[in-house]
């Protein structure tokens, strides 16, 4: 590293973030563990996780439980007019998928959830709450909404492992096909919520879908938005 005045970790910082811009490093691979950055730098152990630190509050790595470190350069297609499930998309690129069921509740249908599917404010929906993983990065929180008198066997399997919504949807409606009729997207900033749940910095830029689904008999099934991490997710369009 080059000498500078620069305290020690901020040097390191700098020498791994050019190591990664020079694709020394890649996302299939583990970077050194902190004992091994230690040696290669001659440098106590407290400055590397300093280092580490600052990568990864900025988004640039993250951490595997019990693995180590990896690039967070995780590119998830979101795919406008794709039916298959989330998982399928992350095993075709490669990756290991997680979905997490943070919360399950009944509520008031009210304002957009109202809106879009067209129920009045006394009527009940289902809301799902759940977190997707890539490699064990989080990548998006999304919310799902659905009618609870039509879709109210969605409840009776929610303890299923591992947890997919698309499975569920196939287990309790076999005949159903659930088909995506629209989807907004708007860039805007994390709150703090969505923040720690996807391991970002607060207030990072982030990448909301609102979608609308129908069935194959052009009833509405589905209203959702999803917070996506905007260095993991790009927009697939299939205009065929």
């Amino acid at each position: 590293m080059k000498n500078s005045t620069k305290p020690m970790y901020i040097k390191l910082y700098e020498n791994i973030l050019e190591n990664i811009e020079n694709k020394i490093y890649t996302h299939c691979q583990k970077l050194p563990s902190e004992n091994d950055f230690a040696k290669d730098y001659k440098v106590n152990r407290h400055t590397v996780r300093q280092a580490l630190s600052l990568l990864k509050d900025e988004g640039i790595i993250y951490t595997k439980r019990g693995k180590g470190n990896f690039l967070t350069n995780i590119k998830v297609p979101y795919s406008i007019s794709d039916k298959s499930s989330y998982s399928s998309k992350i095993l075709d690129l490669g990756y290991e998928p997680k979905t997490k069921l943070l919360s399950a509740d009944i509520i008031e249908a009210k304002g957009d959830v109202a809106q879009n599917l067209k129920l009045s404010n006394k009527l009940k929906v289902i809301e799902l709450k759940l977190l997707r993983y890539a490699n064990d990065l989080p990548i998006s929180v999304s919310y799902s909404y659905f009618d609870a008198f039509i879709y109210r066997d969605i409840i009776k399997y929610l303890d299923c492992e591992p947890f997919s919504l698309y499975k569920i949807l196939q287990k309790c409606y076999p005949h159903l096909e659930v088909i995506k009729v629209s989807t907004v997207f708007e860039s805007i900033s994390s709150t703090k919520q969505i923040s720690e749940l996807l391991m970002m910095p607060s207030n990072s830029p982030i990448l909301s879908a609102c979608t609308i689904s129908k069935d194959q008999n052009e009833n509405l099934v589905e209203y959702g938005t999803s917070y996506f991490r905007g260095d993991t997710c790009k927009i697939k369009v299939n205009l065929i």
